[in-house]
């Protein structure tokens, strides 16, 4: 559904939606909603579920994704990386960016890894989807601010970034639209969810019912 946005025969659609969860792109709501329209709302949960984890919210929320027409481009790192595969593992071109446990210890060599492979994800790119807004807050895209999220920022590092600002090598618009009509048709994802709301709703009214009928 997502990927449709890409095939449309469009000369400004996007080569890929850019989605970065969490501190890297200042917790920006409408990438928040995209990663839980494609992980069955995995980052709705209470922050008590991810606090039961023991991990912290950085490690957690520490997620790229570079959607384009044929295959999805995923950052992630070895401790998120297991909470996320039961929801992506059936997608198809997936490539991955994790580093191994081992690895993931150094965190300068950690932080290069993510820089480098948000670089090189984005690469055969021109035009970059943003999806700027969630649902019902639509805000004035401002690629200036997407400039200032810590990843964006990172990607004009000498060495070890993609030489030179993203805004400037990269065309970006905003997709948010784009997606919400995405989020409004019924889907396996988007059916799933209603399915589970309307059967918590059930359960509600079984459990009242018992408990007026006990009164």
């Amino acid at each position: 559904q997502v990927q449709s946005i890409l095939t449309q025969s469009s000369k400004s659609r996007p080569d890929g939606i850019l989605c970065i969860l969490g501190i890297d792109s200042r917790y920006n709501e409408g990438c928040k909603e995209l990663a839980n329209y494609l992980l069955f709302g995995l980052y709705n949960q209470n922050t008590s579920d991810f606090e039961k984890t023991g991990f912290s919210e950085e490690v957690l929320d520490d997620v790229i994704m570079l959607i384009k027409s044929d295959s999805v481009h995923l950052y992630c790192n070895p401790v998120n990386y297991r909470y996320l595969l039961p929801y992506v593992a059936h997608w198809r071109n997936l490539h991955f960016y994790c580093m191994t446990e081992n690895e993931y210890e150094d965190e300068e060599a950690a932080e290069e890894f993510k820089i480098s492979s948000f670089v090189d994800m984005v690469r055969d790119c021109s035009r970059i989807g943003i999806p700027y807004s969630s649902h019902g807050h639509l805000q004035i895209f401002d690629m200036f601010v997407v400039e200032k999220w810590p990843i964006v920022q990172a990607f004009a590092l000498e060495g070890i970034g993609g030489d030179g600002f993203f805004t400037m090598k990269y065309e970006l618009q905003d997709v948010s639209l784009n997606l919400w009509n995405v989020y409004s048709k019924m889907d396996p994802v988007s059916l799933e969810d209603l399915l589970s709301e309307v059967r918590s709703q059930i359960i509600y009214l079984i459990w009242k019912t018992k408990h007026l009928v006990c009164f």
